[in-house]
């Protein structure tokens, strides 16, 4: 259990859910661990059936917080449009094409797989 509590910023995340699940599970609470790994699962079928999500649900599939989910749209990393008839907030959905290219890309970094070669 000690492993799962040290924190790795390279994992981008993962490690972090892995430990919610291990702890619901250690907290004898199987049905949320379980409930926290089908609503990622679901999120993912969503976006891969071609679904815009909103930022929040984004933040949660790719395992970051909703602030850097605003800024990698503001920054045009992820395409997004304005939900219509929104409230006085603008909320954004985002472009599932560019949401399953970063999932991708974070999760080679996860596995330590890289594009560039091996010295």
């Amino acid at each position: 259990m000690t492993e799962a509590v040290i924190a790795n910023a390279e994992l981008g995340g993962y490690a972090h859910r892995k430990f919610q699940r291990l702890r619901a599970v250690v907290m004898g609470d199987e049905q949320r661990a379980e409930r926290q790994h089908d609503e990622l699962a679901d999120l993912e079928r969503r976006v891969r059936a071609g679904e815009w999500l909103k930022t929040g649900a984004v933040a949660k599939l790719l395992g970051m917080g909703r602030t850097k989910v605003h800024t990698l749209v503001k920054e045009g990393v992820i395409g997004h449009r304005k939900v219509p008839g929104a409230p006085v907030k603008p909320q954004r959905e985002c472009n599932p094409k560019d949401v399953l290219r970063l999932l991708e890309e974070r999760r080679r970094q996860y596995r330590g797989e890289t594009d560039e070669p091996q010295v």
